[in-house]
């Protein structure tokens, strides 16, 4: 849907609109790779912190602050769907799964992106610390 609507709008192919990914400065970028049954038990486990974390109270607090007259904070992952439990749309724990349901597909979205990118480079993540972060200085070492 997003690649006809920017080719209405835009009168020219979608690709037209891509970055072009060259280097405004010299930089390493690393991205992380994960096998995708991790990184979705990695999600479920960040989304039930956030939970046990107060998500509810923070979202209640931030309503009462103005959070739904806002354009984006009331968008964002959590946020929407602790919303939707609070207009009585879902039960607490419809919006924790669609929570963590909304968050998988971001992290595709997210790979599939920066997967694009020629200057990104790879490392695995469920490496032990010392050896990521020993990969990661090897590619600011040697890019």
């Amino acid at each position: 849907m997003r690649a006809l609507e920017v080719i209405e709008l835009s009168g020219g192919p979608f690709t037209a609109t891509m970055p072009a990914f060259r280097e405004n400065r010299p930089a390493v970028q690393v991205g992380l790779t994960l096998p995708r049954p991790e990184l979705d038990r990695r999600i479920a486990a960040r989304v039930d912190r956030m939970w046990q974390a107060g998500l509810e109270a923070e979202v209640r607090s931030l309503v009462a602050q103005g959070l739904r007259d806002g354009r984006t904070a009331r968008r964002a992952l959590g946020y929407q769907q602790m919303l939707r439990y609070l207009d009585g749309e879902w039960t607490l724990d419809e919006a924790r799964l669609e929570t963590i349901k909304a968050t998988r597909r971001f992290a595709r979205r997210q790979e599939s992106w920066f997967r694009r990118d020629p200057r990104v480079r790879w490392l695995d993540a469920a490496q032990p610390p010392g050896a990521l972060l020993a990969g990661a200085l090897r590619l600011i070492a040697h890019p």
